[in-house]
């Protein structure tokens, strides 16, 4: 199983986060944060650990990545 911590956004400097927030356009970022919104839908309770990314729901995947957009955008302001 994979580390579920990752890198947090608190843990870059303000030149790396907007080194990070270049690698998108503004509207490839809409683009990635609606493309999370969809895979929301594909959240199904009914799916056993063993058949879950990393034993994660859909939802609990999404809404950690878009925390972290959210936060990366919040400190590159």
């Amino acid at each position: 199983m994979m580390n579920r911590q990752g890198s947090l956004v608190r843990d870059f400097s303000f030149d790396q986060l907007q080194t990070i927030r270049s690698f998108f356009t503004d509207g490839e970022w809409d683009t990635i944060s609606n493309a999370l919104e969809d895979y929301r839908c594909y959240d199904d309770d009914s799916m056993q650990e063993d058949e879950l990314i990393e034993g994660r729901s859909v939802y609990e995947r999404v809404n950690e990545i878009d925390d972290r957009i959210s936060k990366l955008f919040v400190r590159t302001v």
